[in-house]
């Protein structure tokens, strides 16, 4: 190839370039930057697919799947909208059903507040087709169907049954406080209430004697409805006072709440005091689904056993074979009543011995001067200590589990004792005292059987079991105070928080089956 041919294009381009043009003159003003305007008054429509408002897989259509097979015809009974006659339809139950169980499991405990989700949120337009819920309308169906709710409550517990997910053998029962719709400071005495009842009759009487020109009837009627409801409330505090009065052994004056009457001052886990409601609910061992549910106005639990149980026995037509308790209710009343019935009673036992050996270390008693170590002769129904001294009888105590019989020795007896430095140091003016502790029969093999390895292995296993619902009541469903006032009030919506548990258990359970 020619030389030539190499430098054909040596000098293209024949011109110079020009120099690339910048995307703004530097010569130019700065200009600010430029984003899409947001109209918030324009007007549009927009076609909306309500089914397709939620996945297929979402728990507000499982939630609606298990209520419309349930029987709730206990809840139309007093419907007045008929086929055939006019009038305004109401709205049906199965949907009120479903939003308030699904806005339990959603941790929404207030009318007000669903009847704003309706209007927005996926979940629950799909439930309502889109349509708006009165919030006066969910607030009246909470607390309107008591004999209804506790028919469908055992109803979903007949379901768990039935497909194997439950099993009432063995039940476990615990109970815990919730917060009554009251503040700290709404309790008065009755003098006190009496005071605020005749000052809210007055007003009763002002404003039923004022004219409508001084405010809108509507205005007026909302006054007259307040004063009404506040005086009924004060009636119903000095009567809950009298209550208080009557059953109370202490000494210090009986008080009831402006707010919630029927309330009581419980001790809460945090060491305080604030009005409470005891919420005590029975669980199944097997499935942990909660099968019965009462709510007290009792601070303590040992009383609560026996009407747990024959709630349980009333509503679910069972007998459970074992009850597993916790501290609170073991009692003589109740280890011999489980007993009658039978039913055998798993909880713990108090360990006296170490106990015991707790108080003879700060009194400076030496292990060979231990109860144990000293001779009973129920013959003379006395003790002799190890170095012959004898302890006569000096009466017996009796508690809710065992009767103790004391037994002391002479103060000069102990004083002229060798042993006296071991044995009993710290009595200066008495002589060494002993405890005998006397159990009924029924109280002896109770202790005999929680000794056994199989007894104390079922007890283990009751934190995790009776403890759950009360977590789920609380941390994942919101109620660790009641949105509404009364004792009757209160128990139906723990019973709604107790549904909405044993149904959101119903779903875990069949999803698993499926994926098994």
């Amino acid at each position: 190839m020619p030389a030539e041919t190499l430098c054909l294009f040596d000098e293209w381009p024949l011109t110079a370039a020009p120099a690339p043009l910048p995307l703004q003159s530097p010569a130019a003003p700065a200009a600010p930057p430029r984003f899409k305007f947001i109209d918030r008054q324009q007007i549009f429509f927009r076609t909306v697919d309500v089914e397709a408002l939620i996945e297929l897989d979402h728990p507000a259509r499982a939630i609606w799947t298990v209520v419309e097979k349930l029987d709730l015809g206990r809840f139309s009974e007093n419907v007045r909208a008929l086929e055939g006659i006019a009038g305004r339809s109401t709205t049906d139950p199965r949907l009120l059903v479903s939003l308030w169980i699904y806005a339990y499991s959603r941790a929404v405990g207030s009318a007000r507040e669903i009847s704003r989700l309706c209007g927005y949120h996926p979940a629950y337009q799909w439930l309502t087709g889109a349509e708006p819920v009165s919030y006066h309308t969910l607030s009246t169906f909470r607390v309107a169907h008591q004999k209804a709710l506790e028919e469908l409550f055992v109803k979903v517990v007949g379901v768990l049954c039935s497909e194997g997910i439950v099993k009432l053998d063995r039940v476990m029962q615990d109970g815990t406080k919730v917060r009554a719709c009251a503040a700290s400071d709404s309790f008065r005495r009755q003098a006190t209430l009496e005071e605020h009842l005749q000052q809210a009759r007055e007003q009763c009487e002002a404003l039923a004697k004022a004219g409508e020109s001084e405010a809108s009837l509507v205005a007026m009627q909302a006054q007259k409805r307040a004063a009404q409801e506040r005086t009924e409330r004060l009636e119903a505090a000095i009567q809950q006072v009298q209550q208080v009065a009557a059953e109370s052994s202490s000494s210090r004056e009986a008080r009831a709440s402006t707010s919630d009457p029927q309330a009581r001052l419980m001790k809460q886990p945090d060491g305080g005091f604030a009005p409470s409601y005891n919420v005590q609910t029975i669980t199944a061992a097997v499935g942990k689904a909660m099968v019965a549910l009462q709510v007290t106005q009792a601070g303590n639990d040992f009383e609560q056993l026996t009407p747990a149980i024959d709630q349980l026995q009333r509503t679910l037509e069972c007998k459970p074979t074992q009850a597993v308790v916790d501290g609170g209710y073991v009692s003589q009343a109740n280890i011999l009543q489980s007993a009658t019935i039978g039913v055998e009673l798993i909880g713990p036992v108090m360990n006296t011995e170490a106990k015991a050996a707790q108080c003879y270390g700060r009194s400076g008693v030496k292990p060979e001067f231990y109860a144990e170590r000293f001779r009973f002769e129920a013959a003379e129904n006395c003790f002799y200590c190890p170095q012959g001294v004898r302890l006569n009888c000096q009466g017996k105590t009796q508690s809710e589990v065992v009767v103790i019989h004391k037994y002391q020795a002479r103060a000069k007896d102990c004083a002229a004792c060798a042993s006296k430095a071991d044995c009993c140091p710290k009595s200066q003016k008495t002589g060494r005292s002993v405890q005998r502790s006397e159990y009924h029969q029924e109280i002896n093999e109770f202790q005999q059987r929680m000794a056994t390895p199989e007894s104390k292995r079922i007890y283990h296993q009751r934190s995790e079991v009776a403890e759950t619902p009360h977590l789920w009541m609380k941390a994942k469903f919101g109620l660790r105070q009641f949105h509404v006032r009364g004792l009757v009030k209160a128990g139906m919506e723990a019973l709604w928080a107790a549904l909405t548990y044993n149904i959101v258990l119903l779903l875990r359970c069949r999803r698993q089956a499926v994926q098994a």
